[in-house]
């Protein structure tokens, strides 16, 4: 690729974990294509962050956890938007509340002078700014730290990865107001500024160098227009619909995850489950002439990968034919009324040609 930043080949190097929490499946043997492989290069290479839109259910958020695991970086942090996301939480939270209440009780127990509660007890830092923290010495964000808080720097300056999830949910100012803070990694926390530390308006500083930037995987289900602003500042690309051979890869990988067998090495091992490759055929076919048809809601990979899953059987034991296990994909592709009607005809007519061929 142009800026080699990003391995083309290898697999799984590191084991990772989320906001402080192991996550053993998640970005496991994820299926990467050039076009991505280009996209995500560029994107870490300029330092900015990579904005990821396709169907739901494709891959988009799962994308950050594999970037972690191909690139050997540990640590991911995970924002979900809400639709009354400010900014500042992707930074940090303060819970004024808590510490008001808690001034009010130990104020009758104690001397006043004793009731002053430090204002860092009651940060939490969220994804961006768990991140930024990461890329510093400790001495040169200590004056933000607090021991008690749940946030622990890793001990030295270390990459991380953010997932920024479904964007597109929260209000038009929200992309708007993190252009800044999104270039310069860099955020302040103006609720220290009374804590006695020297800094007047405390923050992290800026100047993080190319091999610590944090890796940003914005994703967005473009349910709503993102600013032109926003858009400037981000590498896009969109995960489209794969072709049937990346299709069968992505969801072999897929029933590995969601049905692991005791000795995933060894292909033969009774606890696990097959999906013979005929059969997973004829499922991506009705799955292709499904979607081709006027739905509601067109089933994707995520509801592909379901479908597989219910038409596994144990290796253990006798496969029932086909055409008994097909009708059971139906919950599976189909979510609303009309279009399980529809495909119910589509099975319907799998299960008599299947029928007639023995």
């Amino acid at each position: 690729m142009w800026f080699n930043s990003f391995p083309q080949d290898g697999g799984d190097i590191v084991e990772i974990e989320e906001n402080g929490r192991p996550v053993p499946s998640k970005g496991r043997n994820y299926i990467l294509t050039k076009e991505l492989i280009a996209a995500i290069d560029v994107a870490i290479g300029l330092g900015r962050p990579l904005l990821v839109s396709g169907e739901p259910g494709c891959g988009k958020t799962e994308l950050g956890y594999a970037i972690a695991r191909r690139m050997g970086i540990p640590r991911v942090h995970f924002f979900s938007t809400k639709s009354n996301s400010e900014a500042r939480d992707l930074f940090y939270s303060y819970d004024a509340i808590g510490r008001f209440r808690e001034a009010q009780t130990a104020g009758i127990a104690r001397a006043p002078e004793e009731a002053q509660s430090d204002a860092a007890d009651y940060i939490e830092f969220q994804a961006l700014g768990k991140a930024i923290l990461d890329a510093h010495e400790v001495n040169e964000v200590g004056h933000l730290l607090n021991p008690r808080g749940a946030y622990k720097h890793p001990g030295r300056p270390s990459r991380s990865v953010i997932i920024l999830d479904e964007i597109d949910k929260a209000s038009r100012d929200f992309p708007n107001d993190l252009l800044r803070e999104i270039e310069d990694l860099a955020f302040r926390v103006p609720e220290l500024s009374r804590r006695g530390s020297g800094h007047a308006d405390p923050g992290t500083p800026g100047g993080i160098s190319a091999d610590r930037r944090p890796i940003v995987v914005v994703t967005s289900n473009e349910e709503r227009q993102l600013p032109d602003a926003f858009l400037r500042r981000c590498v896009f690309h969109e995960i489209a619909f794969p072709d049937d051979a990346t299709l069968m890869q992505i969801v072999a990988s897929g029933l590995r995850k969601r049905l692991p067998s005791k000795n995933p090495d060894d292909p033969s091992d009774p606890s696990g489950y097959d999906l013979p490759a005929a059969d997973g055929e004829i499922l991506l076919g009705l799955l292709a002439e499904f979607r081709d048809m006027r739905l509601d809601k067109r089933p994707g990979i995520s509801e592909a990968i379901d479908a597989a899953t219910l038409l596994a059987y144990p290796r253990s034991l006798p496969s029932p034919p086909l055409a008994e296990r097909l009708p059971l994909v139906a919950p599976a592709l189909a979510k609303l009324r009309n279009d399980r009607n529809l495909l119910t005809g589509l099975i319907d007519g799998a299960v008599t040609r299947l029928a007639a061929t023995g």
